[in-house]
Order: structure tokens, then sequence, then C-alpha cells
């Protein structure tokens, strides 16, 4: 089984135009299945998850290197995070002469829980950051991406009563540059609240086609959104009409 965990960005070959790696994945086969992972002492066959590596810093695109530092980052606290949870289970099979199989103790699933908090604020920072960095080289070099701007600019045109800071920015001895950066921002200013909102803005901020990354590799985030919107936003309760007992929480 694998979990997907959004991840890396990198610089579509070719044409400059920033795409999108395959998600990290993190992988729940049997320790028997991984090279680097022993079977443990305790009683079962104790899993324990991983990451796949990150690849190399991006040194020919100065564009993506400050999203790159922020998703390794991410990256890093996601598996100290797995590592804690391989020890905690283990130690508790231990101490207890128990299983490691059946559902994980409360602990265990606050570790990941945040494990799930961790890599949503990754995936807004490493996106927001690529946003930040590449979008002012993609207006004036990708169709699609210069597109999408443009679009923004006339509909700041056509709205009934203009914006104070779109005004203000044409008012700027470097309008261009004032405008893109609003374009930005507009981009930026909140966190991406699921797929479609993801492809939508950053993908289209990014000059993506869906040749390059089809709407079904967004799509596969679904599961994702649903949890971290469960955790961040309803601390993985749903039942919470029986004020006289423990709420139940969902199972991760």
């Amino acid at each position: 089984m694998e979990i997907q965990i959004p991840g890396t960005v990198n610089t579509a070959a070719g044409n400059g135009t920033p795409g999108a790696q395959a998600p990290p994945a993190v992988s729940s086969e049997p320790p028997s299945a991984l090279s680097d992972v022993n079977v443990p002492d305790a009683p079962g066959n104790l899993t324990k998850l991983q990451l796949t590596k990150l690849g190399s810093r991006p040194y020919s695109c100065p564009e993506v290197v400050p999203s790159w530092w922020k998703l390794r980052s991410t990256h890093d606290s996601v598996i100290g995070l797995f590592d804690t949870l391989y020890l905690v289970r283990k130690t508790r099979a231990t101490k207890n002469n128990e299983e490691t199989r059946g559902r994980l103790h409360r602990d265990a699933q606050d570790l990941l829980r945040a494990a799930i908090v961790f890599t949503s604020a990754g995936l807004d920072a490493s996106v927001q950051a690529l946003i930040e960095q590449a979008a002012p080289v993609l207006i004036t070099g990708n169709p699609t991406a210069k597109a999408k701007f443009e679009v923004f600019i006339d509909e700041q045109v056509r709205a009934p009563k203009a914006e104070e800071d779109f005004l203000a920015a044409l008012k700027q001895p470097d309008a261009h540059t004032q405008l893109v950066q609003l374009y930005i921002h507009s981009k930026t200013k909140t966190s991406f609240q699921g797929s479609e909102d993801l492809r939508s803005r950053a993908g289209g901020a990014l000059g993506m086609t869906n040749g390059q990354i089809p709407k079904r590799r967004f799509a596969a985030l679904d599961t994702f959104f649903t949890a971290r919107n469960d955790v961040a936003h309803r601390l993985d309760m749903d039942n919470l009409t029986n004020a006289d007992a423990t709420p139940p929480r969902n199972q991760r």
C-alpha cells in the first residue's frame, strides 16, 4: 500500500516550465520488503513508514532552490515523526509483550496526525515559494503562465470597482513588476484547500498544462486534503453530539 504525500517540485525539462515530480510515497510494505529496515525483536512484524528520497538540489535552476529547501525541511520533519512512531510502537510492544498488529494506540495516532499537518504546511510553503520565485520568469517566457496573468489583469480592469492595490500598482514607474507581485500575492495569500485549488492556483501560475501534469494526478491528493481538513479543522472528531463521553476520533 502507498500513502501519497504531496512533495517535490522541479523544473520540467526543455521549456523551463515548473512541473511536479510524483509526490513522495510513504511505503507501508512489511519490513521484509524493505532492504534498510530490520525485523524488530518485538512481537509481530512491525511496519516502518518511510518517504522516498528527495532528488538533488536543483543548482541549475535558482528559482526552484528556495522551494526545494522548504521541501527538504518538511521531508526531514516527517521522517523524524515516522522514526518516532516506529520507536513508540516497538517500545510499547516490547514492554507489554504485545503483538504489533491491530489498531494503533492513541499516541501513535497522534504522531500520524502530526505528520499530516507537517506535510500540509510543507506543501503550502514549498509551492508558494515556487510561485513567488518562478512566476515572474514564467510570465515573460511561458505562454500558459502569461495567459493566466493576463486573465488576472482583465478581471481587475473589468471589476465593478477596482481594488486599491491594483490602482496603486498602475501608478508606479515599474507598473508591470508591481502587477506581477499583486498577481503572485493573490495566488499565495492563503493555504491550498484541495486538489482543484492547488491545480488552479499553482498549476496556472506556473504554466502547467494538463499534458504535463494530468488532472488525475492532482485529484489523487483528494484523500490527503480530506485527512488534513479532518485533523487541522476538526481535530479528527466527527460525532460531537454526546457531550457526556469522549468523542470518537478517526482512525489513521
